[in-house]
């Protein structure tokens, strides 16, 4: 069964063409009597601005490779199994467990319509179709549907839930027929009309939201699309108002900044996920009123993001926001899934209004790394925060995880842009095995079926039926990283440029049998590393970023941080592609890669590099199985001679979390930190690292973590902290010194570590955001001591909060020289 494709012009959510709303409406299953479906029909402002690509029904689009199993695992284990009744919890009993829960129905809506749209799944239909007549049920009679109660209403994120639930019902609406849900979404329009504006008596839509107010402003994407289904010009008209009060002396100036400095780290308080949501209503507000402003605006922010602020996997945003020129540190929560959805979005948006293969390029690099690498392989969670190094948290419950309801999003709408149409014929964006059939802008109907292991392999075979023999282009995207792609068709090999779009055309008459091969560069690649990554390599091949897996060490390694480079010369590292096997054997086509690398040891005061081969696996894949992994590998030319040795860390309190405590206590990473707290009671904590034989140690550094607030540091008015060794396993701890360059300090008065940034807010709790210091404290030793472990160990800081006693390290760094 195959759902009804609505005409109706709606968001990035996905845009068809008149010629892709093809599919019957009597095939699709059928809705409960609550929801009897009833005609849809085209929208009554269409937009003055047409795409260049139009984006095609899920249902169209048939994806059976590697990307295709992700998609349908996602359907399967994820959006067919979520709890809707916890979903609407909040909404039946409001208010909600937290200030954003309202977000998780409207965006599980989207990305479960969208699946239906592809699967046509009865199951599946039939929990959306429940869903929303539950949803809708809990509506109140103004039009509000928030989870808040009237003495919190228009605060925090209860705006931006309506945005969801009208992007989720706008979506539902279209793509199964029935438009039932259109009333209730034209009362939380005028819901919002009333409320926000700047005439007299209405509220400041900047300030009922966080970041800015760009939070809740960013319901300007589905106003825009709500004015363009009904053509109610108050719609436009709250749309047009939001966009002044982002000019307000302090609105978040997205319009103007980027005109003027093109810096998306300048634009209100550069919170990425609510600005890119911002900024996908600018585009579809562009094409309602044709300002070019509003393009240029959107374009100036992605080439700054693009140049700037991306990390080599498409993830963008560190600790939630866009940072300065090139801050993108490795670790410390960075690659946030909601905007990496979201970039997507944008990409998408982007590539359908311009038609140009740069912003295709950027949909394959985040979709088969960052986005994939964000999903689990077994699909059924997601990770919040997924580094370039670590371990992926993934998570399968609602509970304060946005990024949960928001990857599926982004998998959801894949089918929508890998083939395309545009004036010329249709257009390949992402290879992968599946077939398209399309509807070209003068009708002639063309099925693409597309044979290949890609991204295992570069071999692609497009097989062309036209339904009668037609001329037209088929477009396909070369990617940047390929040197060279031979083509042929019918065997014969072509010559084409790439066009101005960027893609090659291949124009000719088109008759049922015809065939295209592509040969594309699957190549290694090492890239050296710049900016926070000097001194470091990392791989790709092809279009995927490949991560080193402490699941692949050799016998008896027991981590990556060791790991070097000997040589960043291709040819010196050995590199083979073999199958992948076991639980790494993902797909068919998986493959693992494998390289001559080195490893650190140390054996007192003696450091040395030794050959160990090792495995690299595409990001997606890497972490999968609660392994860690690391993207960027030092080279051993730019080990420092007295480097910190590798140990095993630990802290008080901790010692059910010793892997998370190694990775942050003595990971080389600044960034990265751990906590020991004593609650209430002021007793003493301490960390410590351990290694696998004694090492004579030379000197001891003690680097400050986070501030918790108004806490983190030790409390030294009883003294300074103590460093303590340990000479055998399981011995005595000595004391040998103490960090005479820590400052005075006491419990509630940390002066020198209460340095705030930017003044912006903890996501989480509304605190001002916690701020790594990265200030080091040390021991210099006047005699070489020799240890198996060594600790550091004061009385912990509570600042006003006496209940909360805590104590933040960075890193317990020991040296031999």
């Amino acid at each position: 069964m195959k759902p009804t494709a609505l005409r109706l012009l709606l968001p990035c959510l996905l845009a068809l063409s008149p010629a892709s709303a093809a599919t019957s409406a009597a095939s699709a299953p059928a809705a409960p009597a609550a929801l009897a479906a009833t005609a849809a029909s085209p929208d009554t402002a269409p937009a003055l601005i047409a795409d260049r690509q139009a984006m095609q029904a899920p249902a169209n689009v048939a994806l059976t490779g590697w990307v295709g199993q992700r998609i349908l695992g996602s359907e399967t284990n994820r959006l067919v199994k979520v709890d809707v009744d916890r979903m609407l919890e909040g909404y039946r009993k409001r208010p909600g467990r937290q200030s954003w829960e309202g977000e998780h129905i409207g965006k599980w809506l989207h990305a479960a319509t969208l699946a239906w749209a592809h699967s046509g799944d009865p199951a599946l239909r039939a929990k959306i179709d429940s869903a929303v007549v539950e949803l809708l049920k809990t509506q109140l009679e103004d039009g509000y549907l928030g989870t808040y109660i009237p003495a919190r209403y228009w605060s925090g994120f209860d705006v931006w839930s309506h945005k969801y639930n009208l992007i989720g019902l706008l979506t539902y609406m279209r793509h199964t027929g029935n438009v039932q849900p259109l009333e209730a979404c034209r009362r939380i329009g005028d819901l919002l009309y009333n409320t926000f504006g700047d005439e007299n008596g209405k509220r400041d839509i900047t300030k009922s939201g966080w970041h800015a107010g760009m939070a809740s402003s960013s319901v300007l994407e589905p106003m825009a699309l709500l004015h363009r289904l009904t053509g109610e010009k108050r719609y436009l008209d709250f749309c047009e108002y939001i966009v002044r009060s982002w000019e307000q002396p302090d609105g978040p100036k997205i319009i103007s900044t980027l005109l003027a400095t093109g810096r998306v780290d300048q634009v209100g308080n550069a919170k990425a996920y609510e600005m890119l949501s911002c900024l996908l209503g600018v585009l579809e507000l562009y094409r309602t009123n044709h300002d070019p402003r509003l393009l240029t605006a959107t374009l100036n922010a992605w080439k700054d993001i693009h140049e700037n602020r991306l990390y080599l996997t498409g993830a963008a945003s560190s600790r939630e926001l866009f940072r300065d020129d090139h801050e993108l540190p490795n670790t410390n929560n960075v690659g946030e899934t909601c905007v990496t959805v979201t970039w997507l979005q944008f990409n998408a948006q982007l590539l359908r209004l311009t038609g140009e293969a740069r912003f295709a390029e950027e949909l394959e690099r985040v979709v088969l790394n960052q986005l994939l690498g964000a999903q689990n392989p077994s699909c059924d969670a997601w990770g919040y925060y997924v580094e370039m190094e670590g371990r992926k948290p993934y998570s399968s419950a609602l509970t304060g995880n946005c990024c949960l309801s928001s990857g599926p999003r982004g998998v959801a709408l894949i089918p929508t842009f890998a083939t395309s149409t545009d004036a010329d014929g249709a257009v390949v964006n992402l290879y992968e095995a599946g077939t398209a059939k399309l509807a070209l802008r003068d009708g002639t109907a063309v099925t693409l079926a597309t044979d290949t292991r890609y991204p295992a392999d570069g071999r692609i075979r497009i097989s062309v039926t036209p339904s009668a023999p037609a001329t037209f282009a088929l477009k396909l995207r070369i990617p940047e990283w390929s040197a060279g792609a031979p083509l042929r068709i019918n065997g014969t090999a072509t010559k084409v440029s790439p066009g101005a779009d960027g893609y090659v055309a291949l124009r000719r008459a088109w008759k049922a049998g015809d065939t295209v091969e592509l040969d594309l560069t699957m190549q290694p690649r090492v890239l050296i590393g710049e900016h926070t990554n000097v001194g470091k390599a990392a791989f790709l091949y092809g279009p995927l970023v490949l991560a080193a897996d402490d699941a692949f060490l050799p016998s008896g390694a027991t981590s990556l941080r060791p790991l070097v480079l000997p040589s960043a010369d291709l040819q010196k590292t050995g590199f083979t592609v073999e199958p992948a096997t076991g639980k790494f054997l993902t797909w068919p086509g998986a493959q693992v890669f494998r390289i001559e690398a080195g490893a650190r040891e140390t054996t007192g005061a003696t450091t040395s590099v030794v050959p160990q081969t090792i495995r690299l696996v595409p990001f997606a894949d890497a972490g999968g199985f609660g392994s860690h992994y690391k993207i960027w590998l030092t080279l051993a030319s730019a080990l420092a001679p007295n480097i910190s040795i590798e140990g095993l860390g630990a802290a008080s309190g901790r010692s059910g979390a010793a892997p998370a405590a190694a990775l942050a206590i003595n990971d080389g990473d600044l960034n990265s930190t751990t906590t020991a707290s004593s609650g209430a009671t002021a007793g003493e904590q301490w960390f410590s690292v351990s290694f696998a034989r004694p090492l004579d140690l030379r000197r001891v550094a003690f680097v400050h973590g986070f501030n918790l607030t108004q806490r983190g540091w030790f409390d030294t008015s009883a003294g300074k902290p103590v460093v303590y060794v340990q000479r055998r396993i399981g011995g005595a701890w000595e004391k040998i010194g103490e960090l005479a360059d820590y400052p005075a300090t006491t419990a509630t008065e940390g002066a020198i570590f209460k340095r705030e940034l930017k003044g912006q807010l903890d996501v989480t709790t509304g605190d001002i955001e916690r701020v790594s210091q990265s200030q080091t404290f040390s021991l210099a030793l006047s005699k070489p001591e020799t240890a198996v472990a060594v600790r550091v160990a004061g009385m912990p800081s509570s600042g006003e909060k006496t209940d909360n006693h805590a104590v933040s390290c960075a890193e317990l760094q020991v040296f031999v020289r």
